[in-house]
């Protein structure tokens, strides 16, 4: 309409300057966006009539007036408008729609103008872009948002000049480190937009210029908001960038330049980016890494994505599944990533060297996947990371364990130094850095971090534990220092930090182990850098010696006094250079065994000379002689070595005090002694110290003095004098007296002190009883007694959790009294129970007094008493193991701990033979429910439970594993020997014990549920057998085969049914004479074989396994009964007949001709096939069919080939749907020491087939769909406004917009772009929900998608009322820059850290909302078109929506918050 009145107006030759005056507006005003459209019109106008040579409208005169109007109007109205555009807070309506006018009537007037104006204007809004915040606030000046719209509208002008396309680049660039997160995409779209004008050389130049400043850039500045903004820049410049090469890349060395793929900063930035904390940024990272594999599988370009011809094909594999795994970390849910992480760990098994020894890929990609997981939200799945990273095997590949250690000495010890870390977690972690194997990875910066931990981290710790662990970080050091990047000096201020008294004291192990590291690595250190380096001449290594005789002379030389007081010199200096000095002198003494004197005389010579001038010389500078001093006490400090004492003396001092009076002098030297003599015997227990004759002689006396006789005074019945003895208090004015000289705890703590005296005593008496025993000088039979008898006494009058000696005192004394003393011994065993419940709440005390009372009531020769020989103790010990099994189901692993124990006692890993060891088997016929129960052991938690009990298992240090019992019992029953008598008998009675626990659950009334507890003891029972079943003998099979074929008649979930029926088909295939009682399974009861036959044909589908030599009577015989079910009235009977009957056949087509009666067959069963083969009609059916032929059972597995540990407790579980607490991995089995595989059962499965799989199983529905589907293509509500389909007829031939307009009905101005959108269900929804709530329109990537019969199902005719627009992706960019200079804001729906809530966000009129893809969402490079990122609130663990609900919850809030001002205009237009 405008072109049309300007263009009448001005070929009626009008007055210019008075239309001039009448469009323009006041300075001060703001004006109408159709005020300055009108003047944008008019002057576009007159743009043909100026321009034109020798018009005759326009002399010369005039058209430098009408020029002159044309620049004021530039000056003094546009750039001023815009200005106070600026100067407006928000990014309202108004202030869009007038940005979008001023930007217009700017590019109609520049081109007007001459090229010196086009240069002013554009030089005036260049600079404010990137502004600070007080240059912007100025009169004149454009904010980021306007300015960057200005540029917009100059583009043609700026890319002309190839000065002004510099500067507005190189302005870009600055405003975008500069500019806060929410306008930085601005110059980012500035710079786009302005590649797209400039021709093909020019823009080479731009793209190297804008290249190189981000690698610059992101070089010098690597932190994670710099990260964002270069990813941020290079997705919007992926079209530019990562363009294909037509021709071969050789050729062309100047694209290749601009390739960033051959740029090592640019993969660093991808790598960050993947791991960044920031989603979009992640997302931005995936698309730039997609794209270069796409493009380097297109045109082959050397780069790290790139393979040789061979390697192609397996490289391509890897990146799409490298790429599939960091997509579904985004997920954050563990049963979503769990599946890739095997597929992840074994595709870097098989590409992690190619033929010429080269890796496929750089390790620090495998880290980005850790770090990943590493960051999650979801601890379990964080936990899977850890877990999965530490078993991966890859790293014992000298490649990749170098990359791992680079990563742990890199960004990890990064991590360890800034952290608060707590003292066990650092103590761990250091050990672990001191294992890692030798190699130059710690510079400078490597020690200076372990310096920080060693100052900061660790400087609130417990002292034992920080010393332990200043020793790991030692070790770490020596093993993983550069000693050519590190100078002595560095190395001597590292080892100030490891204290004395603590870890690095001299004449220890580790003082050794540096003395021999510096003398290994003399001369290779550093050279240091002084003065006299700086004039060119060459440096030499020094040795140790050399560098700490200069470090003496330099620290003695201090300036000359200035005569005024001085503080004490830094003591730090004296204790690194004595050191220093100390470590020189024993390093030269372990290499030539000189006298240490000698060499301290030479190398303190500088030393002696100051200190025997310090009462001489009164000029002497009184500094130095303070540091000479202090290097002399730290001398003294730090060389003394300590000394062990005798072990006699303590005995001495514990005998003299016991006749001692009871002071508390003499109590307190007696508890100390005692302490001493527990400590020392512990010691030589475990071999840490040596037992010379005189300390063996000490012992004995203190043995014989432990079972002396008791003195006469006693009222005791013991025969044991000096056992259980207890302090005395002391009397009550010396307590008060010395209690207050010596500063004592108060008076209730000495039942504590004296507590740890008698543990002390049974520390003592358990070491010397093993070594002595009892003494030749009394009675034996008679002091064990007495000495039972004591122990219990001390159970009575110890604390619970100091009882562990007595335990292992115990554990020797009841096997030599339980059958003459029998009650006693079930005291002893009764009370020791009792202690060890009571400290159930205790966890720091019951697990050591569990494993105790374990190993003390589960002794191999208390278990080998039958009922008969002691009635009580065995009773009591049955009642014990149950209380222990109900125990471990609200505490878990206490039945590990008896499993562990008992497994091992019976068949030790040494495999022990013999007398002895058939003895110790034979005791477990006593105790056998301890087995059975472990077969099926495993609590049910709820999900609070389990989450609970995963904590607890994550923070134990023990193994606590609720499978644990089971894999002890498992590797247990894989340890029988088949050929052994008591074995075979121990095998038959669990597999017996077990086939009953089955039959119970089967004939009980509980409702047996998936994934119950009913349901995993079955499954349970059925693993357990079929690992036994290679060791069992024949006549057993036999006699188990009825049992089998009773389970497969019961009704059983899914898991125990695929169980049962392998255990049937390897019955079969190893005794191939049970056949015929096979057959007869199909002959009885119809009523009992009425859905449960579908067990025995699921057998017969694998019928080429179990008949391979394949004869006509088994083929008649199969053939008879599968054709009997595939007519039965069942729909799954005949499902499962039709498969099996398929299989069948295919083996027997060859026999047909050549047996007789089979061709008659012929027919029957083809016809049978056809009906299955033609099921495309029948609604589910046709699913069914195809789904039962691709599952696992039918499909991939192999039940010969696939018989293994991995496949029967792991892969089973998984893809039968159980609980992911039911699976044990194989990996689980190995970290069990005593665990060995069987030859008749592999631990892994051969073949990968089944391993690559998803769970899932095929939906059996045979009920009636009739009903359904014959409503299946009606919709009730199709009629979508109250008019009949009659009179909605003639609406139908005119557009969206009219039939809209005729019905009543009004469009907002919501504009709908669903390009990214694939999926017709999706689109026919969302044209439904846009026509309901008035959206503007609706733009697809096809319209062909409406006549889609998906579409129209969800659409119900909404496509008929709604205007629909196309719009090819490829087209989106330009398509949303157009929609953006009219004024619309454009909204997207991603989770950013700029994203606004959905409930607080204010949308506009003008929204244009830009719906992502279904799985990708929105892509990276459309991310920075964006406006706003709105965000839906969530509350779950799901990460997102669907998308058409996602845009339907956007199109109703924007109605809703649009409603009442479009309901008043509907009124107003009515009325």
């Amino acid at each position: 309409m405008y072109s049309a009145l300007i263009n009448a107006v001005l070929s009626s030759s009008p007055d210019y300057d008075l239309l001039f005056e009448s469009l323009s507006w006041p300075s001060e005003s703001w004006p109408d966006t159709e005020r300055v459209e009108a003047l944008t019109a008019f002057i576009e106008g007159l743009g043909p009539l100026l321009t034109e040579p020798g018009s005759t409208s326009f002399p010369d005169a005039k058209r430098r007036c009408v020029l002159d109007k044309v620049e004021s109007v530039l000056w003094t109205k546009c750039l001023p408008f815009l200005s106070r555009i600026s100067a407006e807070a928000g990014e309202g309506v108004r202030c869009r729609e007038s940005t979008a006018a001023a930007c217009r009537l700017l590019s109609v007037c520049v081109p007007l103008c001459n090229e010196a104006v086009c240069r002013r204007v554009c030089q005036s809004i260049l600079p404010s872009p990137h502004l600070s915040e007080e240059e912007l606030t100025s009169p004149g000046r454009l904010s980021v948002e306007v300015a960057s719209e200005v540029v917009a509208a100059l583009l043609p002008f700026l890319a002309a000049d190839e000065q002004l396309t510099h500067t507005t680049v190189s302005s870009s660039l600055s405003s975008i480190r500069t500019l806060p997160d929410a306008l930085v995409s601005k110059p980012v779209r500035v710079i786009l937009s302005l590649l797209n004008c400039l021709s093909s050389a020019r823009l080479k130049s731009i793209l190297k210029l804008i290249l190189d400043d981000l690698n610059s850039w992101h070089s010098t500045d690597r932190t994670p908001a710099v990260t964002e903004r270069t990813l941020l820049c290079l997705t919007a410049l992926s079209d530019h960038l990562l363009k294909p090469h037509h021709h071969p890349p050789s050729s062309s060395s100047s694209c290749c330049d601009l390739d960033p793929r051959l740029s090592l900063q640019f993969w660093t930035m991808v790598q960050d980016g993947l791991i960044h904390s920031d989603s979009v940024s992640r997302k931005r990272a995936l698309f730039l890494l997609k794209r270069c594999a796409a493009l380097s599988e297109e045109d082959g370009l050397d780069c790290p994505l790139s393979a040789t011809r061979e390697g192609k094909k397996k490289k391509l594999k890897f990146w799409e599944d490298y790429v599939l795994v960091m997509e579904t970390l985004e997920e954050n849910q563990i049963h979503v990533v769990r599946p890739v992480l095997n597929r992840i760990d074994t595709l870097i098994q098989t590409t992690a060297n190619d033929d010429q020894g080269q890796g496929l890929f750089h390790p620090s990609w495998l880290l980005c996947v850790y770090q990943r997981m590493f960051h999650s939200e979801n601890k379990s799945l964080m936990r899977e990371g850890v877990c999965h990273l530490l078993e991966l095997r890859v790293l014992q590949q000298p490649t990749f364990a170098l990359a791992f250690s680079q990563f742990i000495v890199g960004p990890f010890m990064d991590q360890l130094g800034s952290k608060h870390w707590c003292a066990l977690p650092l103590l761990f972690l250091c050990q672990a850095l001191s294992k890692l194997p030798p190699s130059p990875l710690l510079g400078t910066s490597g020690l200076t971090a372990l310096r920080d931990v060693l100052r900061c981290t660790m400087i609130t710790h417990q002292v034992l534990l920080r010393g332990a662990a200043q020793c790991f970080l030692l070790n770490s050091a020596l093993s993983l220092t550069v000693v050519s990047e590190v100078t002595l000096d560095d190395v001597f201020s590292f080892l100030t930090h490891f204290r004395a008294d603590e870890s690095l004291c001299r004449g220890t192990q580790l003082w050794k182990q540096l003395c021999a590291w510096l003398l290994e690595n003399e001369g290779s250190f550093k050279p240091r850098i002084t003065d006299e380096d700086c004039t060119g001449a060459s440096t030499s290594n020094e040795t140790i010696r050399a560098h700490v005789q200069g470090e003496i002379v330099s620290y003695l030389r201090v300036p000359a006094s200035t005569g005024e007081s001085e503080r004490l010199p830094d003591s730090r200096e004296a204790d690194k250079l004595a050191r220093a000095i100390l470590l020189c002198v024993d390093m030269e003494r372990s290499q030539s065994g000189a006298e240490i004197s000698n060499t301290l005389e030479s190398l303190l010579s500088p030393l002696l000379e100051t200190l025997s001038r310090v009462s001489t010389n009164i000029y002497l500078p009184q500094r130095k002689s303070d540091k000479s001093l202090q290097l002399v006490l730290r001398l003294f400090q730090l060389g003394k070595i300590p000394r062990s004492r005798d072990f006699s003396h303590h005995f001495d001092c514990f005998t003299d005090c016991c006749c001692q009076v009871p002071s508390l002098a003499y109590q307190v030297t007696r508890a100390v002694t005692m302490a001493s003599l527990a400590t020392l015997c512990g010691l030589m227990e475990h071999e840490v110290i040596d037992k010379r004759p005189e300390t063996v002689s000490a012992l004995k006396s203190l043995n014989e003095y432990f079972y002396s006789p008791k003195l006469p005074s006693s009222h005791s019945q013991t025969s044991l004098g000096n056992v259980n003895q207890r302090l005395l208090k002391p009397e009550t004015i010396d307590w008060l007296v010395e209690f207050s000289a010596a500063v004592t705890s108060d008076g209730p703590d000495w039942g504590r002190f004296s507590a740890n005296f008698m543990r002390d005593q049974w520390i003592c008496l358990n070491f010397l009883i093993k070594v002595f025993g009892i003494p030749e000088s009394v009675e034996a039979a008679e002091t064990l007694k007495a000495a039972l008898s004591c122990s219990v006494e001390a159970l009575a009058l110890l604390p619970s959790d100091l009882v562990l000696p007595v335990f292992t005192f115990m554990e020797t004394v009841l096997p030599q009294l339980v059958r003459d003393e029998e009650a006693l011994c079930v005291e002893a065993v009764s009370l020791s129970w009792e202690l060890v419940q009571g400290l159930s709440t205790n966890a720091n005390d019951f697990w050591p007094a569990l494993k105790g009372f374990i190993s003390m009531a589960f002794h191999h020769k208390l278990l080998q008493l039958t009922h008969a020989q002691s009635p009580t103790l065995t009773a009591t010990l049955k009642q014990i193991a149950r209380e222990l099994m109900e125990l471990s189901q609200s505490k878990s692993g206490v039945f590990g701990v008896l499993l562990q124990h008992c497994c091992q006692m019976w068949l030790p890993a040494g495999g022990g033979s013999g007398d002895q060891a058939d003895t110790v088997f034979s005791s477990i016929f006593n105790h056998i429910s301890i087995i059975t129960e472990a077969c099926v052991y495993g609590p049910v938690f709820r999900r609070d439970q389990r989450n609970l009990v995963k904590s607890v298992q994550l923070m134990s240090h023990d193994n606590r594993d609720d499978q644990l019992p089971r894999m002890c019992v498992l590797a247990f029953l894989c340890h029988l020997d088949s050929s052994n008598l008591q074995h075979q008998r121990l095998m038959e009675e669990v597999a017996m014990e077990l086939l009953k626990k089955d039959n119970d659950i089967s004939r009980s009334k509980v409702r047996y549920y998936s994934n119950s507890l009913q349901h995993r003891v079955k499954n349970r029972v059925w693993q357990t057998l079929l690992l036994l079943l290679p060791k069992l003998r024949e006549e057993f099979v036999a006699t188990l085969w009825g049992r089998v074929f009773e389970a497969g008649f019961c009704s059983n979930q899914a898991s125990v049914k695929y169980l049962i029926e392998w255990m049937m088909i390897l019955i079969l295939v190893r005794y191939p004479q049970h056949t015929d009682s096979f057959w007869s399974c199909f002959s009885l009861d119809h009523e009992k074989t009425k859905t449960s036959v579908c067990t025995f044909l699921s057998v017969l589908v694998h019928f080429s396994v179990i008949f391979p030599k394949l004869k006509e009577k088994v083929l008649r015989k199969a053939l008879d009964v599968i054709l009997q079910s595939c007519f039965n009235h069942n729909f799954s009977v005949r499902l499962y007949a039709l498969l099996a009957l398929k299989r069948v056949w295919s083996l027997a087509e060859n026999l047909v001709e050549e047996a007789d009666g089979l061709g008659g067959l012929s027919s029957v069963i083809k016809a049978c096939l056809n009906q299955a083969e033609a099921m495309q009609s029948t609604g589910n059916a046709n699913k069914n069919w195809t789904r039962i032929q691709e599952h696992f059972f039918f499909g991939a597995f192999h039940p010969i080939r696939d018989y293994s540990t991995e496949t029967i407790f792991c892969t089973f579980p998984s893809l039968s749907e159980l609980a992911d607490d039911e699976w044990i991995p194989p990996w689980k089995f190995e970290k069990l020491s005593y665990f060995s595989e069987d030859p008749s059962l592999p631990l892994r499965n051969p073949a990968p087939d089944l391993n690559q799989l998803q769970p899932g199983d095929w939906i059996q529905q045979d009920r009636s769909t009739v009903a359904a589907e014959r409503w299946a293509e009606v919709q009730k509500k199709i009629t979508p406004w109250r008019l009949g389909i009659q009179e909605q007829e003639p609406e139908l031939q005119l557009v969206p917009p009219q039939r809209a307009a005729r019905l009543g009905k009004l469009h907002g101005a919501l504009l709908v772009v669903a390009s990214l959108i694939d999926k017709p269900t999706n689109l026919g929804g969302l044209c439904r929900t846009c026509e309901i709530f008035g959206a503007s329109a609706l733009v697809l990537d096809s319209l062909r998608h409406v006549n889609d019969k998906n579409f129209q199902s969800l659409s119900v005719s909404a496509e008929l009322w709604l205007p629909l627009l196309e719009v090819k992706p490829m087209e989106l960019t330009e398509f949303l820059q157009v929609k953006k200079s009219e004024g619309y804001c454009i909204v997207g729906v991603e989770q950013t850290a700029n994203s606004h809530s959905l409930q607080e966000y204010q949308f506009p009129e003008k929204t244009l909302l830009l719906l992502g893809n279904e799985r990708e969402g929105i892509p990276a490079n459309l991310l920075q078109m964006l406006d706003v990122c709105v965000e839906i609130p969530q509350q779950g663990i799901i990460r997102s929506l669907n998308v058409h609900v996602s845009a339907a919850l956007l199109i109703w809030e924007y109605t809703r918050q649009h409603l009442s001002s479009g309901s008043a205009e509907v009124d107003s237009k009515r009325s």
